[in-house]
């Protein structure tokens, strides 16, 4: 220890030491920083940071050890090789390199590995700097000291590659590891320093470094390692700030220019991206070469464009500022891309405008070309046509495969009317299964050509489901102007068509006639006092009786519906049932109905039974066998005299539910028949299904059971499986002797018809029934 400091208070100029440890400090600090920036930065400047850090780690402590061995004041002259100091700074650069290299890498070894090539480069760029001495001497060391320098350097090495591993995360690590550089260096040559012994050479060399001023060597090599330095901390400077700026720029989502007296002097990636262009193109261009400016809308906010090659152009909101850049007045101008939010407001448009599901345009885009439409048909003037197209039986397919298979049946719908239509007639989904078109300039032959095409690629189609469910579309048609000359009257004129094509049996087209709109009127009317009809009293209840077969006596009776209407007289249910079950009117109709049979049978003295006809819509009722139990114990009439008679269509509505309500009814003790059993969708899984107490067969099947044998042979058939079935058989409908012959012989359990008497207002009060021969 007391030959180190000996060495450098006797034989050392303070003042170059002083230079030295300098140089040495600064280059440290900032190799550290160039280090940390590697650290930082992104993949590709990583390797570049790292081969800085060891050029400038290399010229600092050449350096440091070129000045400090100008500062050794010795009493033998020094001289220096030339090619040995050359190499001197090769191999510090070089392993300083392969030392920060291994340091950056994973594992604890491998870093600490990097921290002995820290030691190591210090060592061999010292020592070769030793054996550069020549001509006036040679040098000699003593090997302890020389191994003990090594094992210092090369122990701050690692403590300096331990710090320099954390030195992007806090600040103490940097100083840290500058500290522990400067460390390595200086003991390594102080304490190597110490050992060394410079002799004389025995012979006359010829004077070269020696020969110059020591001092104005050192002044040399201290400003050409300075502006090494220099030149390493201002390009991290420049790095670190300018850099990180015009990153900052980068990132922005936004197109940033900067422009000085109308031309481009600076942007960023995103604006040239936007502009399709190289950013060195685009400099030197006039602003107006590269934006557009559409509209404004504040004083430094704009809409245009941005030009790109061609007459592509991106929609751009703009906006200006004047800043200071560079030491000069310019604006900076934002340019945001509004293509994104173009694009969004047009599906939002477009959504409010078609439909979801189809992409068919939607009823309120429908009204606003309908009425775009009439009006220029009246100003050319020219025709028009409306189609409304409703689908047949669509309801049955979604509750028979599922609302999913109801989409696609619609998606497949809205293919078949673009694939069959003219490109340019308006189709829209109104809503549910409900289409419509609006066909330009077209005649009446037109639209009926136009109607069968669509027909045909229906039926082709919807082969598979028109089997299966009978599905199919119906279309009504309204002309302008013949059928009107507005588009609500035009709209319910082709609905009044749909609906003719709907009663004349479903799959049909059919164009509107000035009597649909008589009908429709009537109908709309008769609806209308249908509402108020049991309000008014108008409806009243008449029995047909039931006879026994055998006994040939009455043994029940049937309560028929009949409205004594204002205008129209005495009306049958034929004529209002069908619109009372589409206005819900039968919903307080029946259980009217029902109070009042049940009523009229329990003032009888006779205990015959009661038959009430129930409308499928009244299955619908959440209550209904709640109803039923209120009734039969307001009436005080005994379940098992009443009879409700259904039609198979009721179980068609939700089949499930329908025979859970009737097996409900049966519990109860009312008795259950199926009704018009022989015609419509007579099926033996109803018979299966269900324990019925009876089976009527209808009045149309025994017209022609005394003129047909077929149909006799039949009838004979469906008594017999009755009777294996143990299930007793109404036939309705007798009117002539010969028909209650031919029952005679078939022996159905009952019978009911003209023959036996016309239904009347009040059984009780009749008088008994004759036996009929």
């Amino acid at each position: 220890m007391f030959t180190v400091l000996s060495c450098i208070a006797d034989q050392h100029d303070w003042t170059l030491l002083f230079v030295a440890l300098s140089i040495c400090c600064f280059g440290s600090l900032t190799a550290v920083f160039m280090l940390t920036r590697a650290q930082e930065c992104v993949r590709q400047h990583h390797h570049s940071w790292l081969i800085a850090a060891a050029v400038v780690l290399g010229a600092s402590t050449w350096a440091t050890h070129f000045i400090a061995m100008l500062a050794y004041a010795g009493p033998v002259p020094i001289g220096y090789d030339g090619p040995l100091i050359i190499l001197s700074i090769i191999a510090a650069v070089v392993l300083f390199a392969v030392a920060v290299k291994i340091a950056f890498m994973e594992g604890q070894l491998v870093q600490a590995s990097g921290g002995v090539l820290f030691g190591v480069a210090i060592a061999a760029m010292h020592f070769v700097g030793l054996l550069a001495i020549t001509p006036f001497s040679m040098v000699s060391l003593v090997p302890d000291k020389s191994i003990v320098a090594c094992a210092l350097a090369i122990g701050f090495g690692i403590v300096a590659v331990a710090a320099l591993r954390h030195s992007a995360s806090r600040r103490f690590h940097i100083f840290a590891g500058a500290a522990c550089i400067v460390l390595a260096i200086c003991s390594l040559h102080t304490v190597s320093m110490s050992g060394v012994q410079i002799t004389p050479s025995a012979e006359p060399v010829h004077a070269d470094l020696s020969s110059v001023d020591r001092i104005a060597i050192a002044i040399a090599v201290s400003i050409i390692s300075t502006l090494i330095l220099l030149g390493a901390a201002a390009a991290l400077f420049l790095d670190r700030h300018l850099t990180d700026l015009r990153g900052l720029a980068n990132a922005s989502f936004e197109g940033l220019v900067i422009a000085q007296e109308n031309v481009v002097i600076d942007l960023n990636e995103r604006f040239a991206a936007m502009a399709g262009k190289a950013a060195g193109f685009l400099k030197g261009q006039p602003v107006e070469a590269v934006l557009a400016i559409e509209r404004r809308l504040g004083i430094d906010t704009c809409q245009g464009a941005v030009l790109r090659d061609g007459q592509d152009t991106i929609p751009v909101e703009i906006l200006a500022r004047t800043i200071e850049y560079r030491g000069r007045e310019c604006q900076v101008i934002a340019v945001r891309d509004l293509t994104d939010r173009h694009e969004a407001s047009r599906r939002i448009e477009h959504m409010a405008r078609h439909d979801s599901l189809t992409g068919l345009a939607n009823r309120r885009e429908f009204d606003r070309r309908f009425e775009m439409a009439i009006a220029g048909a009246a100003e050319t003037p020219s025709r028009l046509a409306l189609f409304a197209l409703d689908l047949d039986r669509f309801k049955l397919v979604n509750d028979t495969f599922g609302h999913a298979e109801g989409d696609a049946v619609l998606q497949r719908v809205a293919q078949v009317l673009v694939r069959t239509l003219p490109a340019d007639v308006t189709i829209a989904r109104m809503g549910g299964d409900e289409f419509c078109i609006i066909l330009e300039n077209a005649s009446r032959q037109q639209t009926e050509a136009l109607s069968a095409d669509l027909q045909h690629a229906f039926a082709q189609e919807f082969a598979d489901l028109a089997t299966s469910s009978g599905f199919g579309a119906s279309i009504g048609i309204a002309l302008y102007p013949e059928h009107g000359v507005t588009d609500r009257r035009l709209r319910n004129n082709a609905d009044m068509a749909l609906y003719r094509a709907k009663s004349g049996g479903r799959g049909r087209a059919c164009t509107f006639e000035a009597a649909m709109d008589i009908e429709l009127h009537a109908k709309r009317q008769l609806e209308h006092d249908l509402r108020h009809a049991v309000a008014k009293g108008e409806l009243f209840l008449v029995y047909q009786t039931i006879v026994d077969t055998s006994s040939q006596e009455p043994c029940g009776y049937e309560a028929l519906l009949r409205w004594r209407h204002a205008s129209r007289g005495v009306l049958a249910p034929a004529d209002f049932i069908a619109a009372a079950e589409e206005t819900g009117c039968i919903i307080p109709i029946g259980i009217w109905v029902l109070e009042e049979a049940c009523s009229e049978a329990a003032s009888w003295k006779a205990p015959l039974t009661i038959a009430v006809n129930i409308s499928p819509v009244q299955f619908l009722m959440p209550n209904l066998v709640e109803k039923f139990s209120q009734i039969l114990a307001k009436t005080g009439l005994q379940p098992d005299r009443l009879e409700l008679e259904i039609t198979e269509t009721a179980l068609f509505h939700d089949r499930a539910a329908v025979l859970s309500t009737l097996g409900q009814l049966r519990a109860m003790g009312i008795r259950v028949v199926l009704d018009d059993f022989g015609t419509g969708y007579s099926s033996l899984a109803h018979l299966r299904d269900f324990p019925f107490d009876k089976l009527k067969i209808d009045r149309r099947f025994l017209a022609g059971i005394g003129v047909d044998p077929t149909i006799r042979a039949l009838f004979e058939n469906v008594i017999e499986m009755a009777s294996t079935l143990n299930l007793p058989v109404i036939a309705e409908g007798v009117e002539t002797q010969e028909q209650l012959s031919i029952l005679h012989a078939s022996r159905p359990a009952q019978m009911q018809g003209f023959l036996f008497g016309k239904p009347e207002a009040a059984p009780s009060s009749r008088a008994p029934l004759k036996a009929i021969a």
